[in-house]
């Protein structure tokens, strides 16, 4: 697996919590192969990044050697703005939830980076905001319960009693009681599921941060920009962009053009055109492929072919049905047979 970046803030968090033990790194037995490097770290700038694989290491050592299961939360506590670098600050002068989030999906590279780290993306669905980002590795499951916690944290200091959590949904087992990611989110914590995400309800889009700067954040806004074109540029994976569809199909019971799917890659149509092709596909492949994913979901709901034409944006059901055709190879008469006996 290609190396993941994160922030250094992340290991100051770390140094806090020990620092609350009356612990010095520099005296631990278990961390003596690592001092040195650590030192390092903790004298960088606090926005630049290091490595994700030190930084595991260092923290699965810390987690045994103080019986502390729960570590990412005891650090999460010590969040601030600044250990989000860039776009920390972004976050608290925001002037409300929604404009927060829209950074935070645009700007996440700069927390966490690497070639398979996927974008996060944000939708809606009947009364919920979703904040959502894929599965990739399980050796990724600890840095992902670390920043979940910390956005979390850092979301309640901006809009203090006013912006609720309705569920955390994890993509990997838990690592640690239930109990333990209950009392800290103060919500329901699901595991294992398809997505990693949060969820809101849409009321709290309008909540108004107090430290809200319009000035400021758009100097923060060209740092944030010039900082992402600097980075080296990657390839969109594919998950993103079926993802993207995916959601748009459920949400809005229309086709996505193109130009809303660069638009949420933060692409040129042009950019995203050339990395569907060297991925081997295009934009109506994947759009057909989704479509089709979603026809079936319609289909174990009993609607009828008519109305699945229509709110996957085909003109008429033998559209629709020379669609499944191409892409299952079976009718979609039988297809709908078999699904009225699951």
């Amino acid at each position: 697996m290609a190396e993941i970046h994160i922030p250094n803030g992340y290991f100051q968090l770390w140094n806090m919590v020990l620092r609350e033990h009356e612990l010095d790194f520099m005296q631990l037995d278990f961390l003596e192969p690592y001092q040195a490097q650590l030192q390092h770290v903790l004298t960088l700038p606090i926005d630049s990044q290091s490595a994700y694989s030190f930084f595991k290491t260092i923290i699965l050592l810390t987690q045994k050697a103080l019986d502390c299961p729960q570590l990412v939360f005891e650090m999460a506590k010590y969040i601030r703005a600044e250990h989000f670098g860039v776009l920390g600050y972004m976050a608290t002068r925001s002037d409300s939830v929604a404009e927060a989030l829209h950074n935070v999906v645009r700007f996440s590279r700069l927390v966490i980076d690497g070639e398979q780290i996927v974008p996060m993306h944000m939708s809606h669905q009947d009364n919920q905001i979703i904040l959502s980002w894929p599965y990739y590795d399980e050796g990724l499951s600890l840095l992902n319960e670390l920043t979940t916690a910390c956005m979390a944290h850092l979301a309640k200091q901006i809009f203090p009693a006013s912006l609720k959590l309705l569920s955390i949904h994890f993509a990997h087992a838990a690592h640690m009681l239930r109990y333990h990611y209950e009392k800290f989110f103060g919500c329901p914590v699901s595991f294992s599921e398809q997505y990693y995400s949060f969820v809101i309800h849409v009321d709290s889009l309008d909540l108004k941060s107090e430290l809200a700067d319009p000035s400021l954040m758009q100097l923060l806004l060209r740092q944030a920009e010039d900082a992402i074109a600097a980075r080296p540029k990657h390839f969109q994976p594919l998950q993103r962009m079926q993802q993207c569809i995916a959601d748009y199909l459920k949400a809005h019971q229309q086709a996505p053009k193109i130009e809303y799917l660069a638009d949420e890659l933060h692409l040129s149509v042009r950019t995203l055109q050339r990395q569907l092709q060297e991925q081997e596909t295009s934009f109506k492949k994947l759009l057909e492929t989704e479509r089709m994913k979603r026809c079936e979901q319609l289909l174990l709901q009993q609607m009828s072919l008519t109305a699945i034409a229509l709110t996957l944006g085909y003109s008429d059901q033998s559209a629709l049905a020379r669609a499944y055709k191409a892409y299952s190879g079976q009718t979609l008469l039988a297809r709908k047979k078999i699904m009225k006996k699951i």
